[in-house]
């Protein structure tokens, strides 16, 4: 606990966040153009037309020049998300990635940027923000976008910017099929952002749609606990919020940081209800006596 009467945040981990997104090109999809290219070939050669074998030349030119930046832009993106996952090992690891990446030729690509909020998140989300804000989302591979605004959203709810939280949050498109893995994250992220802004029907609905992942599965579910809690509260339910405050505060006191820290700017009466939660906990009041004797020996 920060003291005897704070409980520190539970911050979300850096290695909840979405990565740049890995793409690469199918080798099906690869087989496709081959297949076709070939065949655009054989009927120009066998026309014997020199200008439809000049026209298609040029075409072939072209495509093979796509493909060339395509691999490219794989190849590099690949690398990024080398550095994040290297990244997660300890500070040491991220404070050295992110110089790498900030001293890199290609340090203000959009790939780059995402990649350099992420690792900024977790010490300072002011910083993160100030990369990401100044970027028109659309500035980002279409890929990308979705997980532009998850981050986003996030930084501005751990920094009580709820207005800007919800507006990042109407911008991500949840269904989208490609992303079913990111889907719990992002939903809980959303959620919390809808119950601060004054939908908390449509917060519980989220929440209520939720599976629990396979992959980082208890950070992912504890932000869901987090955001049911903001729903409840906004929905005039402050019985069942104060039930899901305790629950929170039985697995560990110091989740209710998340309601009684300044930074957050959570709303003054669900503050009060969550310092009630931790006051009256019996977590809590053992710190606070094991504390007391220690500054007394």
């Amino acid at each position: 606990m920060a003291s005897q009467n704070e409980p520190e945040a539970s911050e979300p981990s850096p290695d909840a966040a979405p990565a740049p997104p890995q793409g690469g090109i199918p080798k099906k999809t690869l087989i496709w153009v081959a297949v076709i290219t070939i065949a655009v070939w054989a009927f120009a050669i066998s026309t014997g037309s020199t200008v439809l074998m000049i026209v298609v030349g040029a075409l072939t030119a072209l495509l093979i020049g796509v493909l060339l930046w395509a691999f490219r832009m794989i190849r590099k993106q690949r690398g990024v998300i080398g550095l994040l996952q290297g990244a997660a090992a300890s500070p040491e690891a991220r404070r050295d990635a992110l110089a790498r990446l900030t001293e890199g030729k290609d340090a203000n690509s959009p790939t780059n940027l995402f990649a350099r909020a992420q690792l900024l998140a977790a010490d300072d989300p002011k910083a993160a923000l100030a990369l990401l804000e100044p970027v028109d989302l659309k500035t980002f591979h279409a890929a990308m976008q979705d997980d532009v605004s998850l981050l986003k959203t996030q930084l501005y709810l751990n920094l009580g910017r709820t207005a800007d939280a919800r507006k990042t949050a109407d911008t991500m498109n949840l269904d989208n099929p490609a992303r079913k893995e990111i889907r719990p994250l992002a939903a809980s992220i959303v959620a919390e952002a809808l119950a601060r802004t004054g939908k908390p029907k449509e917060a519980l609905a989220l929440l209520d749609s939720i599976e629990t992942p396979k992959k980082d599965a208890e950070q992912i579910m504890l932000q869901a606990r987090i955001a049911r809690v903001f729903a409840r509260f906004a929905a005039n339910q402050r019985g069942a919020a104060r039930t899901e405050l305790t629950a929170l505060a039985d697995e560990d006191v110091n989740h209710l940081g998340r309601f009684i820290l300044p930074q957050f700017r959570v709303h003054p009466e669900l503050q009060k209800l969550a310092r009630r939660v931790l006051e009256t906990h019996p977590s809590a009041r053992r710190q606070i006596k094991t504390q007391t004797s220690t500054r007394r020996g």
